[in-house]
């Protein structure tokens, strides 16, 4: 009896890790078809134009909201506890660092993947229930360059823009807090940033986690929402799934990008 329970449990693990490994091959497969139509004739610039705007432009404000509190609270804290051991020289370097390195394309990865992601697996999602994608192809519209790509493209070179602009305003945000509930000197602050911080700590985020992130959130959102089923509870669940799933794979590489970058 042991024993036959035993083999079913192995057998079920053996089925569940079978599926998670088929979702990943049909993942990378849909990936691929995206990157390979990037290069497609019938791709129309001003569907990236649209895209760029609604994805990035929007999102601006959400950014700047967060990054302003984000730099507040982390230089708070920063100059508080620098200013006890006489280290408030460095505090400009030390929320540069922060900022720049990490805080910054961390937190802009949030939001667009919280704003962005949903919204891009709820609206292909929304398509797939109710047809509109299969109408597409019924009209010889192919729907990965249609609607894939100028999404994946857009979110790829927004992000940058996005982290660059967060970066800003934490890192001023942190000036702010300094000169005005710490007498700080701006002067200093923005000198100990300027000593400390390398040009890598500058482009590194940008640069290099910038344009991953924007690939992470735009190829799971599509992904998962191209496979939304059930109505309006799969598009529910598909804009809950594409988030969870963002934030943990963005959390996870940034780990390691911050590892082989800095």
């Amino acid at each position: 009896m042991i024993i036959k329970k035993f083999e079913h449990s192995f057998e079920d693990f053996g089925q569940d890790i079978i599926k998670k490994l088929n979702i990943l091959g049909e993942y990378l497969i849909f990936t691929y078809e995206i990157i390979r139509h990037i290069f497609s004739r019938k791709l129309k610039l001003k569907h990236v134009f649209s895209q760029m705007t609604k994805i990035g432009v929007n999102s601006f404000p959400i950014t700047a909201v967060t990054l302003l509190f984000v730099g507040m609270v982390f230089s708070n804290q920063v100059t508080h506890e620098f200013t006890k051991i006489g280290a408030g020289k460095i505090i400009g370097g030390i929320v540069g660092f922060a900022i720049w390195r990490e805080l910054g394309p961390l937190f802009a990865g949030v939001v667009v993947a919280a704003r962005v992601g949903a919204a891009i697996s709820t609206e292909i999602g929304a398509m797939k229930v109710t047809e509109q994608i299969d109408a597409l192809r019924s009209m010889a519209i192919n729907p990965i360059v249609f609607l894939y790509v100028p999404r994946f493209l857009s979110l790829i070179f927004m992000m940058p823009l996005l982290i660059i602009f967060a970066n800003f305003i934490g890192f001023i945000a942190g000036l702010g807090i300094y000169t005005t509930l710490y007498n700080g000197n701006p002067v200093a602050y923005i000198a100990s940033a300027a000593n400390m911080l390398t040009p890598l700590d500058i482009y590194g985020g940008v640069l290099y986690k910038g344009p991953i992130f924007g690939f992470i959130i735009g190829s799971f959102s599509l992904y998962i929402g191209s496979k939304t089923g059930n109505g309006a509870v799969g598009i529910g669940r598909s804009a809950t799934m594409s988030v969870v799933s963002c934030l943990i794979v963005l959390f996870i590489v940034n780990f390691f990008l911050s590892y082989l970058i800095f």
